[in-house]
């Protein structure tokens, strides 16, 4: 049965977690009992379904009721190729035929699994997915094959869809590749056993990043990132709030622990100990790399007077992907902030230095 389309709303493809407790408290607060709001949710285990998460650059192709097409990447709603990501605009471009016809492929097969559904006609169909190889990123498999895009998501009728049912549509011969090529994952969410369920999808993950499946099928061996996990039930597995993704070898989120207090330490030492200490893990390289990607895909320029909006891109993203970490460890928010500020900014101007040839 197709679910209800949700209302209009941002197009730009949902920000995943990598912390699986906010998945189970987001489960929790769905499966809470309104009448007893106080009473304790037990979550029984639940099947997840993992696709490889590959490591290029996030681009989304929508196609309109009225056969109009619109480019996105992660952060900007309207490419073109004077505007562009990595090429991935231009490149779009001029397969007009070839993308609608990837639409009506699949509507078709949403209409089989739907025949009593109606199609609303406000809602373009989303097909998201990663732009990926030659130059686009370094380091990793992909980056040997010429570049082409992989399907990883599908919204249909406003709904995100079954990543299973949707597995066989691809269009390779025109470069439009299905991230379900290297094949799916299976695991358990124990919602209370939550170290067991972290130890299996770590394990898929390190599989996936010491050898990349998706090149593989290319006989291509390297590197890869890790993998995106959605819940497998129907029930669930729509809600983009309830993805996460676990990476695995140089992509590997390191965790922050803060240390117990020495009786020697003075209250504010030990804050800005701890803030410091917390930024120098949460600015890992991998991140540091990200935002300089993110000044290139919203065109800021990467010289001396983008340090400003590079720094607090930086912030930003550690205060929103690490505000459990930051909560449960206790560290100052407004400490860690200027120590955010001190690393993004170093990091930044030797960066800028490095591309200037200094």
């Amino acid at each position: 049965m197709a679910a209800t389309p949700s209302n209009l709303e941002s197009t730009l493809y949902p920000k995943i977690t990598t912390h699986i407790s906010e998945i189970i408290e987001g489960l929790q607060a769905l499966d809470r009992d309104p009448k007893h709001p106080e009473a304790p949710t037990l979550l029984a285990p639940i099947p997840i379904i993992g696709t490889a998460k590959l490591h290029g650059t996030h681009a989304d192709i929508l196609v309109h009721p009225n056969n109009t097409l619109t480019f996105q990447s992660r952060n900007l709603t309207s490419l073109t190729p004077s505007k562009d990501n990595a090429g991935f605009a231009a490149a779009m471009s001029s397969k007009t035929a070839t993308l609608l016809h990837l639409r009506d492929l699949y509507l078709t097969r949403w209409s089989e699994l739907n025949p009593t559904a109606t199609l609303h006609q406000h809602h373009p169909v989303v097909i998201a997915g990663e732009w990926i190889g030659e130059k686009i990123q370094k380091d990793v498999a992909i980056s040997q094959l010429s570049r082409r895009f992989v399907i990883v998501s599908v919204k249909v009728n406003g709904v995100w869809q079954n990543d299973q049912e949707y597995a066989g549509i691809s269009l390779e011969a025109d470069g439009i590749y299905n991230v379900s090529r290297a094949g799916l994952y299976h695991a358990t969410l124990c919602p209370q056993d939550m170290a067991r369920t972290i130890t299996q999808v770590e394990e898929l993950a390190e599989q996936v990043a010491a050898r990349c499946p998706f090149a593989a099928t290319f006989g291509l061996t390297g590197l890869g990132e890790g993998i995106v996990w959605k819940m497998a039930c129907a029930k669930y597995n729509g809600d983009a709030s309830l993805w996460f993704k676990t990476k695995g070898g140089v992509f590997k989120p390191k965790l922050f622990r803060a240390q117990q207090q020495s009786r020697m330490d003075d209250g504010v030492v030990v804050k800005r100990k701890a803030a410091r200490a917390a930024a120098e893990t949460w600015c890992s390289v991998q991140r540091l790399e990200q935002g300089w990607d993110v000044m290139r895909e919203k065109g800021v320029r990467r010289d001396g007077s983008g340090a400003g909006v590079y720094v607090e891109w930086v912030k930003r993203d550690i205060l929103v992907e690490e505000k459990r970490g930051i909560r449960d460890e206790g560290v100052d928010e407004e400490m860690l902030v200027v120590e955010i500020g001190k690393i993004a900014r170093a990091w930044y101007k030797k960066r800028v230095r490095v591309e200037a040839g200094y």
